[in-house]
């Protein structure tokens, strides 16, 4: 792709996010195809987890179009955690996620920024582009060896190392701002450690029910916590020692019951399925097929799992739970409480984290912490209550 074509591609983006002038000509002087490697991989469409590599010197024309649209690229495949079928395990970010990352780090130039995660090291070169001095950090040796040769250059202003990102880099601390380019469900206390007072943490957040929120943190001038709300919605692939890890399924005699309400409406929004979420720790579903046996399926790490008919959930036996916790009853009492709150949208919602490793989610302000708190210490499991049979209101955030 030219020159003018990248050109075009970053004023749509800049456009899109209302990315300042100073970013927008980062980008233009940063393009992203000079740090992709030359192969990368593309779902195979019918065909779920399934993936075929396209590589740069046999299909220049398909490589060029992906790496120049605004998607995420595929840069490497491993294992899954799940199932142990391909998985994508790291990636080069689309280009509107990394600019609006970026606008809301708003580092000023100068400023030191420990860069988490650094894929294919393009956001620490847009980064040192924009005129900040970098330490970039990434957990596989063989990208981190490839990031220390894309960033040939920028000795100067950006150091490219192999190291634990969720240790962070406390040599070079404290920093004026973090960015991390993965996602994650836990936030670690050396992450706030390492931020100046004032200082801001920018970062992919979400639970295994949504992974899917964009979360800035601020760090208060004790320095021993920093609080933010989430700015939207974007969706990286995990850290990877987040990953989930499933357990067997638990076995024994699954209790059977009637659900208090529709599993469609329980799934229905982004906003419902993120309120739940934060509220269910650990546990996960699957979307619901087309056809065949239409259950809901649940499972939890512990090994937890149940099921729900979609179209007799109201039936006795419509709802199938099994293991140490009743994740049906779970899911339940947290849509209630969303429900009963107004329904509100994510960007309401935020969370307090401290140099200890604590993570609690809140809504409107850190004094009203959501009922099933992501603290583990203060994890709970509810049975589900009553559900409001209060009728839905157009008005109510979505």
């Amino acid at each position: 792709m030219t020159a003018v074509a990248w050109k075009e591609l970053v004023g749509e983006v800049a456009t899109a996010t209302e990315l300042p002038g100073p970013w927008r000509s980062a980008f233009e002087d940063v393009p992203r195809g000079h740090y992709v490697p030359d192969e990368v991989f593309v779902p195979e469409p019918g065909t779920p987890r399934t993936y075929r590599t396209v590589n740069r010197s046999t299909e220049p024309g398909a490589w060029e179009a992906l790496v120049h649209s605004n998607a995420q690229v595929v840069t490497q495949l491993a294992p899954s955690p799940f199932d142990g079928g391909p998985s994508p395990s790291s990636s080069s970010s689309a280009p509107e996620a990394v600019a609006r990352m970026l606008a809301l780090l708003d580092p000023a130039p100068g400023a030191r920024v420990l860069d988490l995660g650094s894929g294919t090291g393009w956001t620490a070169a847009l980064l040192a582009r924009f005129g900040t001095v970098v330490v970039t950090m990434e957990s596989d040796p063989e990208l981190a060896a490839q990031v220390r040769a894309h960033l040939i250059g920028y000795e100067a202003t950006v150091t490219a190392l192999h190291g634990n990102a969720t240790l962070g880099y406390p040599d070079a601390a404290p920093y004026d701002a973090v960015h991390v380019g993965f996602s994650v469900r836990d936030i670690p206390g050396n992450w706030i450690a390492q931020v100046r007072p004032g200082g801001r943490l920018v970062m992919p957040f979400g639970t295994l029910f949504a992974n899917t929120g964009l979360l800035r943190l601020t760090v208060r001038e004790d320095g021993q916590a920093a609080d933010g709300r989430f700015r939207g919605g974007v969706r990286f692939m995990w850290e990877r020692g987040q990953r989930p890890h499933w357990a067997q399924a638990a076995a024994g005699e699954p209790e059977r019951m009637a659900s208090p309400v529709d599993p469609r409406t329980v799934l229905a929004t982004g906003a419902s399925r993120w309120a739940v979420g934060l509220q269910v720790p650990a546990v996960t579903w699957d979307p619901v097929p087309a056809d065949g046996d239409r259950l809901l399926r649940l499972w939890c790490t512990d090994g937890s799992w149940a099921t729900v008919a979609v179209d007799a959930w109201n039936k006795p036996d419509g709802v199938t739970q099994c293991g140490p916790r009743n994740l049906w009853d779970e899911v339940c009492a947290a849509w209630s409480w969303w429900d009963g709150q107004g329904r509100p949208g994510r960007n309401r919602f935020g969370v307090t984290a401290g140099r200890s490793g604590s993570c609690r989610a809140w809504l409107d302000s850190p004094q009203s912490p959501l009922p099933g708190a992501l603290d583990p210490a203060t994890r709970t499991h509810p049975a589900a209550p009553l559900l409001s049979d209060r009728p839905n209101s157009t008005t109510r955030q979505r």
